[in-house]
C-alpha cells in the first residue's frame, strides 16, 4: 500500500467505473507545431479534469502533468424542416501534458495501405473519401452537388442548348409531325 501511494505523488478519485458509458476521443493534433508532450482529446461535457487525469492512470498506467480543457460552440445553423434558427450541443476538449512525449505514427500511404486493406475496404475508403470531398463543397456552397449537376452529358447540353434557343427566339417550335386537318383552327 505505501508503494503504491507513493508512486501517485496526488490523491486519485475513488469514483469506479465498470461500464462507462462515455466515449472519450484520442485526437490527431490539428497542428504540426503541437509539441509531443501533448494529446488531445474530445470528451462529453460532463467530464472534468480530474476524471480525465484518473482514467488516463487507470486504464492506460499513463501519468500527466496537467489538464486543460476548452468547450466549444458549434455554428448556428437553419434547421430546414422547421425553419428555425439551431445551434447544435457543444464538444468539450482537453489537452493532457504528458510526462513521456507520444509521437504519433505517420499516415500510411496507399502502398501500404493496400497491404492492409482488400479490395472492398479499399473501394469503402474511396467513398468515404468522395462523400468527404461532397460535404466540403456542401459547407463551402451551400447546396449540394453530385455527379449529374457537376458531370453534363452530351444530351443534357444538347438539350438546354435547344432550350435556350427556343426562350431566345433565335428557334420556332417545331415537333416534326404533321397534324391531323380536324385539329387545324379554321
Amino acid at each position: 500500500m505505501a508503494a503504491v501511494a507513493a508512486s501517485k505523488p496526488f490523491k486519485t478519485g475513488l469514483k469506479q467505473v465498470f461500464l462507462p458509458n462515455h466515449v472519450i476521443t484520442f485526437c490527431r493534433p490539428s497542428r504540426q507545431a503541437t509539441p509531443p508532450q501533448f494529446a488531445t482529446f474530445k470528451v462529453p461535457l460532463h467530464f472534468n479534469k480530474l476524471d480525465m487525469r484518473d482514467y488516463l492512470l487507470h486504464a492506460y498506467s499513463v501519468a500527466t502533468l496537467g489538464v486543460r480543457s476548452a468547450v466549444m460552440r458549434q455554428p448556428i445553423f437553419r434547421n430546414p424542416i422547421t425553419r428555425r434558427v439551431q445551434r447544435p450541443p457543444a464538444i468539450k476538449y482537453m489537452t493532457v501534458e504528458l510526462q513521456k512525449p507520444f509521437v504519433w505514427p505517420k499516415e500510411p500511404n496507399k502502398e501500404e495501405r493496400k497491404q492492409w486493406h482488400d479490395e472492398q475496404t479499399e473501394k469503402r475508403v474511396q467513398l468515404q473519401e468522395k462523400q468527404d470531398q461532397a460535404m466540403e463543397k456542401y459547407q463551402k456552397h451551400g447546396r449540394l452537388q453530385n455527379d449529374a449537376v457537376e458531370k453534363r452529358s452530351a444530351n443534357r447540353t444538347q438539350l438546354a442548348k435547344q432550350a435556350k434557343d427556343l426562350l431566345s427566339g433565335a428557334a420556332k417550335w417545331d415537333n416534326r409531325r404533321d397534324l391531323d386537318p380536324k385539329w387545324t383552327e379554321s
